[in-house]
């Protein structure tokens, strides 16, 4: 009889054990809450704990400053314009100080072409032509420059060149730049020779040229 009254008392002391975390547990779960989560935080279990990126300290100071620029936002329509700035002394007493600037003689039309015995503020109205100095000579090759004082009525721009003074070869028509100058690269020349070259432009169906230059190929 001992034994099974002993028996009764472990399984009962068992079920009152399991109902009561039962209850308990159950108690936890039917109290929890929806939490609302803010922008970029996530749920970790569903036991109702968030974790977020930003502690809780953070966001209530956004909320703060969110807050108080909603407040300056409607505050704006309180503000009115004060025009008593123009009546003011001291808005009187201000004084223009544009300063006039007087018209001055133009200088060289084109700045890059080489400096001539004229002076450098007159400004040259007869179309003209220069024949610069050639760069990058090789045995074979060179660029031929040249320069035209006027963008104006200019049809074409060219080079005549060749193994004399007498010149005889011409260059196909070259474009001319926004400031006058113009080149050339000519190829096929003959290595260590004397050669010479001017430069064109036909401007106003006129045909002009510079002088007459000569270089050396390596």
């Amino acid at each position: 009889m001992k034994i099974i009254y002993k028996k009764f008392l472990i399984v009962s002391t068992i079920a009152i054990f399991i109902g009561g975390v039962y209850l308990y547990f159950s108690g936890n779960l039917n109290s929890e809450t929806i939490i609302p989560v803010a922008l970029g935080s996530s749920l970790s279990s569903s036991t109702g704990t968030v974790t977020t990126s930003e502690t809780s300290s953070s966001v209530g100071d956004k909320i703060s400053s969110d807050i108080s620029f909603l407040t300056t936002l409607v505050s704006l329509k309180k503000i009115q314009i004060d025009t008593s700035l123009f009546t003011n002394e001291s808005f009187k007493l201000l004084k223009n100080n544009v300063v006039k600037i007087e018209p001055v003689t133009a200088g060289r039309v084109n700045p890059f072409a080489p400096i001539s015995a004229t002076k450098p503020n007159t400004v040259v109205t007869t179309p003209s032509v220069v024949t610069d100095q050639p760069t990058q000579i090789t045995d074979k090759t060179a660029i031929l420059n040249g320069t035209v004082n006027t963008t104006s009525g200019v049809t074409d721009t060219y080079f005549e060149y060749g193994k004399t003074a007498t010149l005889g070869s011409i260059t196909l028509t070259v474009e001319q730049s926004l400031v006058g100058t113009f080149i050339k690269n000519v190829s096929g020349l003959t290595p260590k020779t004397n050669y010479f070259f001017k430069a064109c432009a036909k401007i106003n169906n006129v045909a002009l040229c510079g002088e007459v230059v000569s270089f050396t190929t390596n």
